[in-house]
C-alpha cells in the first residue's frame, strides 16, 4: 500500500467535518439518555430504600412502578449501547476517510458501508429512546387516572 496523498489536508477536514457534527449530535443525545437512566436509578434506590424501613408500603400501584422503571432501564441501557456503538462506527468512518485521501487504495465501498451501519445503529438509539419516553408517559397516564378516582 503505497501512500499516495491525493488530495489537499483542507479536502481531508472538509471530508470529515460532517460526520464529526453527526458525532456531536450523538454525544448530545447519550447525555440526555444517562441523565435519564440515573433519574430511573435514583427513583430505584428510593424503593429499594422504602421496601427495607417500610416494606407494607410496596403496594400494587408501586409494583407496577418498579416494573416500569425495569422496563425503563433496559431501554435506556439499549439506546446508550446503540448511541455509543453509532459514535465508534463513525469514528471509524471519518478515519477511513482520512486514510482514503492519503492511500491508493479506494475504501469508497467500506466507508459507505460504516456509515450506513453508524445509521442504522443511530436509529436503534432513537427508536428505543422513543420506547422508554412512551413507558415512563404511560406510567404517568396511569398515575393520574389513580388519582382521579
Amino acid at each position: 500500500m503505497d501512500i499516495n496523498f491525493t488530495g489537499n489536508a483542507v479536502e481531508l477536514i472538509q471530508l470529515a467535518l460532517a460526520p464529526v457534527f453527526l458525532l456531536v449530535g450523538i454525544g448530545q443525545m447519550l447525555n440526555v439518555m444517562t441523565g435519564r437512566l440515573a433519574r430511573v436509578i435514583d427513583r430505584a434506590r428510593w424503593f429499594e430504600e422504602l421496601e427495607e424501613q417500610n416494606p407494607e408500603r410496596i403496594t400494587h400501584r408501586a409494583e407496577r412502578e418498579i416494573e416500569s422503571l425495569r422496563k425503563r432501564m433496559r431501554f435506556a441501557n439499549w439506546s446508550i449501547t446503540f448511541l455509543t456503538g453509532a459514535a465508534v462506527t463513525i469514528c471509524i468512518a471519518v478515519i477511513l476517510l482520512v486514510v482514503n485521501g492519503l492511500v491508493s487504495v479506494k475504501l469508497d465501498a467500506v466507508i459507505l458501508g460504516t456509515f450506513i451501519f453508524s445509521l442504522m445503529l443511530l436509529t436503534g438509539g432513537l427508536v428505543t429512546f422513543l420506547i422508554e419516553v412512551s413507558v415512563a408517559t404511560a406510567t404517568l397516564k396511569i398515575s393520574r387516572l389513580k388519582q382521579k378516582k
